[in-house]
């Protein structure tokens, strides 16, 4: 039920149209009979001899003018069938054409549900997910959904619809014959449903190991760079290959469970079939059933018998739906953010993290411990520690991308778990260390925050962040397409775009998280002078590594593992003991000795 009721929350206004397609199958099942009724009637009746004794022949009979203006004119015949066929094909067309649009209607509402549920999960869950995995799941889970409904769906109600109406006239015929019929439609539906549970687990471990396969094709794509930078070509061939060859195992186990029961099948509804012509000619020589009667047993048998094993490869990939829906419900049954409840207040005032400690649910070890921290409105600070010493995670917990373990942060006065998260993340501009570009234009990615920033705040923007003249140089200017990740441009020249994106923000917050670490001190000075210049003002906090970023701030706040250690200016901190002075002393020799070769 929980999976009918996915389909069916997803079909949207498409649910008429699903009606609308069982009833023309319905209909179409029982027109494809008809052909056979008409030629038992003219075997029995037009050309035998034989009086007619059921409703349809009479139907058939009357409207045809009688058997013997029938035997004369025995074109009429072929004119019904003829009419009849044009009538199968119509109803194909109809239900050929409903069913894409159902198919591909679901799909749509179902990727659009997809995307925006993703884009509104927390951040930790991006964080543990694999991305591979995540696009396997909305790729191929999908396209088993479309490919499933496309066709298959119809032919279930298309096969026990034909068989319904076969049985009813094949017991209104014969019913010790049409007994054994049953007993032959029974024996295939049992195995059908066996195989259908035995093959489903060999499903899902093959979508399991598809989905490895995409996360390693993902993985390596990504990291090409590092890849061919410590000539690890070999070495992720050979580990693509043994997952492939893991793919490969599971899905020819699935193929050999479908081609055993492909064989085993024929032979059942072989046999069946077999069983009706040896006892239809005993029924026949008995004067109990005419050729006619008899033709229509073996023709309407035949029918529903693959008909039935065609049952079995649709249970089979209703097995593989089944293992889709589920996977993809794994992703919506995710508890997304809601972005937009809060507060949504001018962000002035100080900013206070107040005795805020953090861990990760996977680590006991706490990453931030009571941090007891208040950056004064329009104050610009550094941060400055060891890698790992929980500056990053900081920034996180101001922008709510996690949530603190103990403590609270308050904007003026206001506890950021009353504001909007859209609201907070829109006054917090954040530059990462590892900015991300599209691939896209230049220009395209700048005006990403809004559409509406006209070129010559962009050009501003460029200009603050020591850019505009780089771009200006390249061949095409702003419209340079970038390529995936920013991947033809320098990381310095990635990181000053990245910065002048933000900028263009002109959020009240500024955070630069590591992300002056590519570009040399010259342009890191002139870009820290450029944004004093704006107009406004703003509070800025600088995450660096680089002594020569942060020494002209108001304050410097150093911390390790977790805990804040020193605070003052770049002066007082030098003239105390402690892990600024020495990081202070070390670059200051590098510069030094840097400047004598």
């Amino acid at each position: 039920m929980p999976r009918i009721k996915f389909i069916f929350d997803h079909l949207g206004k498409y649910k008429f149209a699903l009606i609308t397609l069982l009833a023309v199958t319905i209909v179409y099942a029982g027109i494809n009979l008809i052909p056979n009724l008409v030629i038992s009637f003219l075997i029995d009746n037009v050309i035998s001899g034989r009086p007619v004794s059921d409703g349809f022949s009479r139907i058939l009979e009357d409207f045809l003018g009688g058997t013997a203006y029938i035997r004369e004119h025995i074109w009429l015949v072929a004119v019904v069938l003829v009419i009849i066929y044009l009538l199968v094909a119509l109803f194909m067309n109809i239900r050929q054409r409903l069913q894409g649009d159902v198919a591909e209607n679901l799909c749509e509402n179902i990727r659009n549900h997809l995307y925006s549920h993703i884009q509104l999960l927390p951040y930790a869950y991006h964080v543990k997910i694999k991305t591979g995995e995540l696009i396997q799941k909305c790729t191929s889970d999908v396209d088993m959904v479309r490919r499933f409904f496309s066709g298959q769906f119809a032919e279930i109600f298309y096969i026990l619809a034909t068989a319904t109406i076969a049985l009813l006239v094949l017991f209104g015929i014969n019913k010790r014959l049409s007994l054994w019929v049953c007993i032959s439609l029974v024996i295939i539906l049992i195995y059908s449903y066996i195989f259908f549970k035995q093959v489903q687990k060999q499903f899902r471990l093959s979508d399991e190991q598809e989905a490895v396969l995409s996360t390693n094709i993902q993985e390596s794509l990504s990291g090409i760079r590092v890849i061919k930078a410590f000539n690890r070509e070999l070495y992720e061939i050979e580990r693509f290959a043994k997952e492939n060859e893991k793919y490969k195992a599971v899905t020819l186990k699935m193929i050999h469970y479908l081609g055993s029961y492909w064989s085993s099948s024929y032979m059942i509804a072989l046999f069946g079939i077999l069983l009706i012509v040896v006892l239809g000619v005993f029924e026949v020589r008995n004067g109990t059933l005419t050729v006619g009667d008899f033709t229509i047993f073996i023709s309407y048998q035949t029918t529903v018998l693959y008909a039935m094993r065609q049952l079995g490869r649709i249970l089979s990939d209703f097995g593989k739906l089944s293992v889709s829906i589920d996977r993809l419900k794994d992703i919506l049954q995710e508890e997304a953010e809601d972005i937009h409840q809060g507060l949504t207040p001018p962000l002035k005032g100080d900013i206070h993290f107040d005795h805020v400690s953090f861990k990760y649910d996977d680590d006991p070890r706490m990453v931030l411990d009571d941090i007891d921290l208040t950056i004064k409105e329009n104050e610009t600070i550094a941060i400055i520690g060891p890698t790992g010493s929980g500056k990053s995670t900081l920034i996180s917990l101001l922008s709510r991308l996690y949530e603190p373990t103990d403590g609270n942060i308050t904007i003026g006065g206001i506890n950021i778990k009353d504001i909007s998260k859209a609201h907070l993340r829109n006054n917090v501009g954040i530059v990462l260390q590892e900015p991300f570009l599209f691939s896209r234009s230049i220009m395209d990615n700048l005006k990403i925050i809004d559409e509406e920033i006209t070129d010559e705040e962009v050009y501003k923007a460029t200009s603050i962040a020591s850019v505009h003249d780089v771009i200006n140089s390249f061949e095409r200017g702003y419209r340079t397409l970038v390529g995936e990740k920013g991947v033809t441009l320098s990381g310095g020249q990635k990181q000053r775009i990245a910065i002048a994106r933000t900028i263009l923000k002109q959020s009240p917050i500024l955070v630069f998280d590591d992300s002056l670490s590519a570009v040399d001190t010259e342009t890191d000075a002139a870009i820290r002078a450029a944004i004093k210049t704006l107009n406004g003002k703003m509070t800025t906090i600088i995450i660096t590594q680089r002594v020569a970023s942060s020494k002209d701030c108001d304050r410097i706040i150093v911390i390790e593992d977790g805990r804040i250690t020193q605070s003052g200016t770049h002066e007082e901190l030098c003239a105390q003991e402690g892990l600024y002075k020495r990081i202070n002393e070390i670059q200051s020799q590098i510069v030094t000795s840097e400047e004598v070769r």
